[in-house]
């Protein structure tokens, strides 16, 4: 008896490990860094939050993982004078199983011109819009025409793909509990949330289907703790949330993981708070910039997957300004100008959200201003509060990214005087009249080579008035569990991939 006892106890913890490192095959696991402050298309600007909300509606179209703008609900479109036309798929349907109707479409457009979302200013340029339901061929779809009350070369490519098409009836009936229940014709439908995990179901009357029953996204704010458990099996797949420092031990283990490289959309800068009186002096700004060691960060903190930013558009980005000259550190240069503003011993407050390698760079950061001869107060905070003191100008400093970056227009969503918070993305309360003009005229010009001169010119003028201070293009690498198949890493960085990767 007590050598089967004995048995026992050394058979049980082995049949523990088998039974515990069980494949599920109908549930795709990602871990994420941090929770979106809303799904809910209308009202989500953080990465996570907008990412996720291309998983859960539809929009007329949508960025490709090439940066293509492909069809999304519509499966063909044109432009005539200034009035785009939509075919849409046929049958579309939202996840409760109701037919999208054309009152449907019209309050979606409404809702996105209502000035409470933060994305109206794309979309008052539409003079009129119309729905119609056609038949043809014995296939009954909708066409959809918006009429621009002027001709917006980033209409298509920016504005419209975070248009997405809302259930009018369900949102007048659930109010403010709409975005806990989210129904939409996207490839997934929302299961359950909560602070640890986003649960996604297959939405079984998508037009385009969903390879895995469940699309379950583990929030991980941990970078050791993601790390760990990508290792061990538990996540199947991490999209640039992995610490650059732990890639090469996935590299050696390349019989277990895949692991996807790529340029990417993604800058990291400093932002800076022009309300500030002190941040308003450029001398201020330029000192700040001077200061910072950006090689020493991406060679020791970063293991090189980065390289040093000129402007929110990446190199890969044809409207990119190539002659932007990379912001030299210059510490001799730096301590001049601190001291000619007289502000030695100056203290400055740097926000970071409470990520680690978040964390970790606004350390090195602060740490590098301090010898400029400022001091460098580093407050890190949950993401949530982090995210609301940028959006509320609560702050001096803090490092930020912007995400998919790929119509030039972005240099008006973040610094036309237009888009001053609440109602924009100009966080930095960045005015500049003459910037205005350009930006405005950006938007009308159709020839693409004139636009382009006109970009670089915008490029430059930001770059020298540092109403934020460039810091490094962060390399998109994601790390992929090799039981997962159809993986397809996608250049903007977004969910897609998901929609047809299986186990």
């Amino acid at each position: 008896m007590r050598r089967f006892h004995l048995l026992m106890i050394l058979f049980l913890p082995l049949l523990w490990s088998c039974t515990s490192n069980k494949v599920d095959d109908q549930s795709l696991i990602v871990a994420i860094s941090s929770e979106p402050n809303t799904m809910d298309p209308r009202f989500a600007t953080d990465a996570n939050g907008m990412r996720l909300a291309g998983l859960l509606f539809n929009g007329l179209v949508k960025i490709g993982p090439d940066l293509e703008i492909v069809g999304d609900a519509a499966s063909s479109w044109t432009l005539e004078n200034q009035t785009y036309t939509f075919n849409l798929n046929p049958d579309l349907k939202f996840s409760n199983g109701r037919s999208i109707t054309s009152e449907d479409i019209s309050f979606s457009i409404d809702e996105f011109k209502k000035t409470s979302c933060p994305f109206h200013s794309a979309f008052t340029n539409i003079k009129n819009s119309s729905i119609e339901q056609v038949t043809k061929d014995q296939t009954t779809f909708f066409k959809v025409k918006l009429t621009l009350e002027t001709y917006n070369a980033k209409f298509i490519t920016s504005d419209l793909p975070v248009f997405k098409i809302l259930p009018k009836k369900e949102v007048l009936e659930l109010k403010d509990k709409f975005k806990d229940t989210l129904i939409g014709s996207g490839s997934y439908t929302l299961k359950d949330r909560s602070s640890q995990q986003i649960v996604l179901a297959a939405n079984p009357y998508a037009s385009e289907k969903a390879s895995m029953k469940l699309l379950i996204f583990k929030i991980i704010k941990d970078d050791f703790t993601r790390y760990q458990k990508l290792l061990k099996g538990n996540i199947d797949i991490v999209q640039s949330d992995i610490p650059l420092d732990k890639v090469s031990e996935f590299e050696k283990r390349s019989s277990e993981f895949n692991i996807y490289k790529t340029p990417g959309l993604a800058m990291t800068y400093l932002l800076v708070n022009l309300k500030d009186p002190l941040l308003q002096e450029h001398k201020l700004r330029l000192a700040i910039a001077r200061g910072i060691n950006r090689s020493e960060i991406i060679q020791y903190k970063l293991e090189g997957y980065a390289k040093k930013a000129t402007s929110i558009l990446t190199p890969a980005n044809p409207y990119f300004n190539s002659d932007l000259a990379e912001i030299e550190y210059d510490l001799d240069t730096a301590k001049k100008l601190i001291k000619e503003l007289g502000l030695e011993g100056k203290v400055l407050t740097l926000k970071t959200s409470n990520n680690p390698s978040s964390i970790e760079n606004g350390k090195v950061i602060a740490h590098q201003l301090n010898k400029i001869g400022l001091e460098i107060k580093l407050q890190s905070y949950e993401w949530g509060t982090f995210y609301g003191d940028v959006k509320n100008g609560n702050y001096q400093l803090a490092t930020m990214r912007w995400v998919g970056a790929i119509d030039p227009d972005v240099y008006r969503i973040a610094f036309h005087s237009d888009e001053l918070p609440p109602k924009g993305r100009n966080r930095g309360f960045y005015k500049n009249k003459n910037l205005d003009q350009l930006l405005n005229e950006g938007i009308t010009i159709s020839d693409d080579k004139k636009r382009k001169k006109l970009y670089l010119k915008i490029q430059k003028i930001v770059h020298q008035d540092l109403p934020i201070i460039p810091l490094w293009y962060n390399e998109q690498i994601d790390v992929v569990n090799k039981r997962v198949k159809n993986y397809v890493s996608s250049k903007n960085g977004d969910f897609s991939p998901f929609i047809h990767a299986t186990k």
